[in-house]
């Protein structure tokens, strides 16, 4: 049989034997192949750090009490989102309520209090100060009404002594004596009554101007009630806060991840009421090998990968890589009292910044996968 009939009776679709030169070819072609993969691998794996010893993280904030009481209601529960100031928990706060109501119905009375004394202040200084200058003028009149009595005096006996020559010569009668005699007993019984006037003018307005006493003493019990209304006042401000502190609120927009307390439960200050977090500030965390960590810096790509959405993927970087290995967090110290020392690698947390999609479907605690890109920057 020929050739051709041979080649014509082979079997359609198997292929013809290859010649020693296209087998080369294509083993040369192979080798590149795989060559090329391995390089690929071989860069990945040089540039880019994996690690699945991560998880989500959040700062997670414990509410407590800051006081003592029944715990009247609580308006949240597990997984309820909470607004900044909305309340979370509230304590009894009748009793609170009715401590500042008398304390405010005592600052109304020192304040009452006050009004008047200032009312009677300024009644007593006017007063006080027209009783002065009263006292005085009639002083100062009883002064006048002396002198002038003491110059009639003088006048009196002038005369009295000129009539008693004129008697003796008989130049005058008896009775023109007489009458010059009486007149100067009354001149001199006058000048008695303007000396004790003035005494009494004097005393007066001593007794006046010591009524002084009783403005200072005025002005010194205002100022006492004005110590004591701020006293009040500040007393006031702080049962207002104790009232406040009975309203525990939300300092953050977030998520309750947990209630400690019931309705009816007797808190005291300090004990837990609820742990929240807010969903927008989360973190990767990852425990790196010390022998990873050249090369990397903050700001280089992370890829990360969670265990609960296995079809996402979230974008991330580095933010800091810390500056203390976890070993040295440890509660307790690892001695090496024997001698025998075996060198562990030790791990350094990397915090990583993850972008929080809109739905924050990153819970902290989540298990997730990064891969570090070490060749950006």
């Amino acid at each position: 049989m020929s050739d051709t009939a041979t080649r014509a009776a082979a079997p359609v679709g198997l292929p013809s034997r290859l010649s020693p030169r296209r087998k080369k070819h294509f083993g040369l072609v192979g080798g590149l192949v795989v060559a090329t993969v391995f390089a690929i691998w071989l860069h990945g794996r040089c540039s880019h750090i994996t690690e699945n010893d991560a998880k989500v993280m959040a700062d997670m904030i414990t509410i407590s009490s800051r006081v003592d009481g029944w715990v009247a209601r609580r308006a949240v529960t597990d997984g309820d989102r909470v607004s900044q100031n909305e309340e979370l928990v509230g304590i009894d706060q009748r009793e609170a309520a009715l401590q500042v109501q008398e304390l405010r119905a005592k600052e109304a009375s020192l304040r009452l209090e006050s009004e008047r004394l200032q009312a009677q202040l300024a009644v007593t200084r006017n007063t006080t100060e027209s009783a002065v200058a009263a006292a005085e003028a009639r002083y100062t009149a009883a002064e006048a009404n002396l002198g002038s009595t003491e110059a009639e005096l003088e006048r009196t006996k002038l005369d009295f002594t000129r009539n008693q020559r004129l008697v003796a010569g008989e130049v005058i009668s008896r009775q023109a004596w007489d009458v010059s005699r009486t007149t100067t007993q009354q001149i001199e019984e006058k000048l008695r009554q303007g000396k004790a006037q003035i005494a009494e003018a004097k005393a007066n307005l001593t007794d006046a101007q010591a009524k002084r006493g009783d403005v200072a003493v005025l002005q010194k019990q205002i100022e006492q009630l004005v110590h004591d209304m701020a006293q009040v006042a500040a007393q006031v401000r702080q049962k207002e806060v104790e009232l406040a502190d009975r309203v525990v609120r939300s300092p953050i927009n977030g998520v309750v991840d947990q209630k400690f307390v019931e309705p009816g439960e007797y808190v005291i200050p300090g004990q837990r009421l609820v742990l929240l977090h807010d969903p927008k500030a989360v973190w990767i965390e990852v425990h790196l090998k010390e022998t990873k960590l050249a090369g990397l810096h903050p700001g280089q790509p992370v890829l990360v990968s969670v265990d609960a959405y296995p079809d996402r993927h979230f974008s991330g970087q580095i933010e800091r890589i810390g500056s203390s290995t976890t070993s040295q967090f440890a509660l307790l110290p690892s001695p090496n009292p024997s001698g025998n020392f075996t060198k562990i690698t030790q791990r350094v947390p990397v915090r990583i910044k993850v972008d929080q999609p809109e739905d924050d479907p990153l819970r902290p605690g989540m298990m997730v996968e990064v891969d570090i890109d070490a060749s950006h920057g």
